[in-house]
């Protein structure tokens, strides 16, 4: 089977996501975009499971939370930053900087109301 065979189904998939965790590196890097939507609740039970498979990456991940955080999805940005980037290194933060600026001073009413600019903002302060 291929990697992309093991993207989760569906908010319960544990069988995937047992899977996705023999995999190697090189073999989930491909299929990085398909994992992250499996991040917009953290209340989904596999959700904390994608993070911990995406932590073992860095700045691949940098392409797609710049598209997460640049998105109309304001449930999806709160629950990245609250429940992922917090705990990424900052070599990461660093590169998605300018997107948490943005947040922080021209968050969207949406924004507003999750607290994105709140976490973004505290976020950024983890570079000082």
């Amino acid at each position: 089977m291929k990697p992309r065979d093991y993207i989760p189904r569906h908010k319960s998939d544990f069988n995937n996501i047992n899977q996705l965790k023999l995999l190697e590196k090189k073999q989930i890097r491909p299929i990085i975009s398909e994992l992250f939507v499996w991040l917009k609740d953290s209340n989904w039970p596999i959700s904390s499971e994608i993070r911990n498979i995406l932590f073992q990456f860095d700045v691949e991940l940098v392409p797609n939370l710049k598209k997460i955080l640049k998105s109309d999805d304001s449930t999806w940005k709160y629950f990245v930053l609250e429940d992922f980037c917090r705990y990424l290194p900052n070599s990461v933060i660093g590169e998605i900087a300018l997107e948490l600026e943005e947040l922080i001073m021209h968050p969207s009413l949406d924004d507003k109301l999750e607290e994105v600019d709140r976490i973004a903002g505290e976020i950024l302060e983890k570079l000082k």
